[in-house]
C-alpha cells in the first residue's frame, strides 16, 4: 500500500470519526467544544489528507469526462472564491440563531458538518496545486491565500473566546434548554482561534516554503548538470 493511499484512507477516516462523534461525548459540558473539534477536524484536517491521497491523472480523467463539473470547480477553487465560501461557511454557522437550528437538529448537524467538509475540500484545492485547469499559484499567491483565509477564522475564535456566553438551544435527546457555559465557549474559541488559526498558518506556511525551497534546489541542480553537460560537449577534442 503506498503512502498516497495511506494518506486517502487515513483521511476518510477522520472524517467518518468526526461526523460519528456524540454531541454529548463529554457530557452536557462541552457540546460546543465537541462541535468545533469536529469542525476543525473535517474542515483542516481530513480535506488534505484525502485530497493528497487522490490520484491525479485518474482524477483529471475523471473530470475530462465531466467537463460541467470541472468548469464549476475551477471556478469554486478561484482563491477569492475558495476563500469567501470557506470562511462564510464558517461564520454563518457560528451565529447564534443557526447554531441554535444546528445544536437543536440531528439533521441540520450532519448536513453543516457536510458543508464543513466540503467548503474544506475547495479551501485546500488552491494550496495543494488543483486550479482545475488554471496556472497554479506561486509561492507569494499561495502564503497570501492562506494568510487572508486564515485571519477571518482566527478573528471569530478570538471573538468567542473573550465574549460571555452567546448560544443557548434545545435539546431533544434528553430533552432540555441548554446554555453554553463561559469555558465550554471559551475552549471552542481557542480550539478555533490558536489550532484552526495560528498553529494552522505558521505549519501550512512552514510547509509551503520548504516545498519552495526543495524545488529552487532541485532546478538549481537540473541547471547545473546542463551547464556541466554544455561544457563537457563543447570541451570535446574535434576529430
Amino acid at each position: 500500500m503506498g503512502k498516497w493511499t495511506i494518506l486517502l484512507l487515513v483521511g476518510w477516516l477522520i472524517a467518518i470519526v468526526a461526523f460519528l462523534i456524540p454531541m454529548d461525548i463529554f457530557g452536557m459540558s462541552y457540546m460546543f467544544s465537541v462541535h468545533m473539534s469536529q469542525h476543525l477536524l473535517l474542515s483542516l484536517v481530513a480535506p488534505p489528507l484525502i485530497l493528497l491521497g487522490l490520484h491525479r491523472e485518474s482524477l483529471q480523467n475523471f473530470l475530462d469526462r465531466h467537463s460541467l463539473l470541472q468548469r464549476c470547480l475551477a471556478l469554486l477553487t478561484i482563491p477569492v472564491v475558495a476563500s469567501l465560501i470557506f470562511n462564510g461557511n464558517i461564520w454563518l454557522w457560528h451565529a447564534p440563531v443557526l447554531m441554535r437550528a444546528m445544536m437543536s437538529s440531528a439533521f441540520i448537524h450532519d448536513a453543516t458538518n457536510l458543508l464543513y467538509l466540503v467548503t474544506g475540500f475547495l479551501f485546500w484545492c488552491p494550496l495543494l496545486g488543483l486550479t482545475f485547469g488554471r496556472k497554479d499559484l506561486p509561492l507569494a499567491g499561495k502564503l497570501a491565500y492562506l494568510f487572508f483565509s486564515d485571519m477571518p477564522m482566527m478573528l471569530l475564535g478570538a471573538g468567542m473566546t473573550f465574549s460571555p456566553p452567546l448560544y443557548t438551544f434545545t435539546m431533544s435527546n434528553p430533552a432540555m434548554q441548554m446554555a453554553v457555559s463561559a469555558t465550554d465557549q471559551q475552549l471552542g474559541g481557542l480550539l478555533m482561534w490558536v489550532v484552526g488559526g495560528v498553529f494552522l498558518l505558521v505549519v501550512v506556511t512552514s510547509v509551503l516554503f520548504l516545498r519552495w525551497m526543495l524545488q529552487q534546489e532541485k532546478a538549481q541542480q537540473e541547471k547545473d548538470r546542463l551547464l556541466i553537460e554544455e561544457e563537457e560537449q563543447t570541451s570535446e577534442p574535434l576529430v
